[in-house]
């Protein structure tokens, strides 16, 4: 017989454990298995998958009659999702329900305000959720929405529901996690879905400055990008999905510098 336990899902993000956006998707996922929220404490954009190590963290539960359970951390997205995997699915926090052992079957982080595609994927707090999932053998989704359009807001939600009913996480492999962002479109305007690879165009980063004070600034070169790239099909109006490696190996730099090396 088909073991029809529900999923454990494990929800993260890097706007903080407050964030409205990251709430709704717990609750949107509750019926379809058992949800835990792992978060920051406060915002943590842009810390990329930096982690703490040189002091001690601070987990509180706080409280929730949603259908499931939500835990703060005043540390990073890698923190929360690292903390989750590597030591409360397996021993719990002060639970004697058992509620708190056993191992999460995907993990979602997000949904962020604001996108995450090529570059921004670098730089995110948000994907390195995902991405820290994916070390531990978890399937990580990290979801993102460009614009604040309501309507796209719930086809997040529902891509996300979509993919745990129908087991969807079970189809990525070992190693790769998926970076999902969503357009600046509203419901009529929206394309659809579309596999893309990872734009690699810069930021026009430059500096203003005011006296002793510096501020960055700058946008990306959004049409100059690859056609099939997420940046450009963001742009477009599509929502994409860019499957992203644990393994950052350049094999054919691999076997130049064995080359070299033997001569």
């Amino acid at each position: 017989m088909q073991n029809a336990r529900k999923p454990r899902i494990l929800i993260s993000n890097d706007d903080g454990v407050d964030s409205a956006k990251m709430r709704a998707l717990a609750g949107a996922l509750a019926p379809y298995g058992e949800v835990f929220v792992f978060a920051p404490e406060v915002e943590q954009s842009g810390v990329s998958h930096a982690f703490t190590v040189r002091r001690p963290l601070r987990v509180h539960e706080r409280p929730c009659d949603d259908g499931y359970r939500v835990f703060s951390l005043d540390g990073t997205p890698a923190d929360c999702v690292k903390f989750a995997l590597g030591h409360y699915a397996a021993h719990g926090l002060g639970d004697t329900s058992g509620l708190g052992s056993g191992p999460f079957d995907v993990c979602f982080s997000g949904i962020n305000a604001g996108e995450n595609s090529g570059v921004s994927s670098l730089y995110s707090g948000t994907v390195a959720g995902a991405r820290e999932a994916a070390l531990w053998g978890v399937p990580g989704i990290a979801l993102s929405l460009h614009g604040s359009d309501e309507g796209m807001f719930l086809i997040a939600v529902e891509f996300a529901v979509h993919v745990v009913r129908d087991r969807a996480y079970e189809k990525i492999p070992a190693g790769v996690f998926w970076n999902v962002n969503f357009p600046k479109a509203t419901v009529d305007t929206f394309k659809g879905v579309r596999a893309s690879r990872m734009a690699l165009g810069m930021f026009t980063d430059h500096y203003t400055h005011d006296g002793e004070m510096w501020q960055l600034d700058g946008d990306k070169l959004w049409e100059k990008q690859p056609l099939d790239s997420d940046d450009y099909l963001l742009h477009q109006g599509y929502a994409t999905v860019t499957p992203h490696r644990i393994d950052q190996t350049d094999e054919e730099s691999l076997k130049r510098i064995s080359e070299m090396l033997v001569n």
